[in-house]
């Protein structure tokens, strides 16, 4: 992505996954909104302007895949810290899932487990590439934690799937973590 689409995408994220009211739209309770209340609201608020045509090629061109068009409405599709509701129904994960963090909050986490903190999902990754990355935006050299998700997930743990392959929990214990550098 190039520098301009770089810098909507931010201004995207922050506006449908943080602060909507600072542009004056609303979300709905899944945090979608009309695709063109978002454009006009955007670029009345922001000098740098954006386009339906921009949006769909920050959406293609992110590795991340952190929105959505969804007929005439938009919506990020992880990562709030503003209340939303998952779209998907909460189902079984894969067997193995993975956290990639600081190693300041990774000796919190082997006690504590994986908590929210001020976001409304714990986002684990369907492999240690994804989970490496994530935690790269923190740290140079993350930890990661291998997740036992489907043992989890039978004792009552719910995970819920997104579109781009993140998954979300709202709270998992740390009996059901390790430390991959000890597994």
């Amino acid at each position: 992505m190039n520098e301009t689409l770089t810098k909507l995408s931010k201004r995207l994220a922050l506006v449908l996954r943080h602060h909507p009211e600072k542009i004056g739209i609303q979300l709905d309770e899944y945090g979608r909104v009309d695709i063109n209340e978002l454009i006009d609201k955007f670029n009345a608020h922001y000098s740098q302007k954006i386009s339906q045509q921009q949006i769909e090629q920050i959406i293609n061109n992110s590795p991340r895949q952190r929105y959505v068009i969804e007929g005439k409405q938009i919506r990020a599709l992880y990562g709030h810290s503003i209340p939303v509701l998952p779209l998907q129904e909460p189902t079984t994960p894969p067997e193995i899932l993975y956290h990639g963090t600081r190693l300041a909050a990774a000796k919190i986490i082997q006690t504590e487990g994986l908590k929210k903190m001020g976001r409304e999902f714990v986002h684990l990754a369907e492999n240690i590439e994804t989970a490496e990355k994530i935690g790269k935006r923190h740290e140079a050299a993350p930890v990661i934690f291998r997740i036992y998700a489907l043992k989890a997930c039978a004792a009552g743990v719910y995970f819920y799937p997104t579109e781009s392959g993140i998954w979300l929990v709202e709270y998992l214990p740390a009996t059901y973590l390790i430390n991959e550098k000890q597994a």
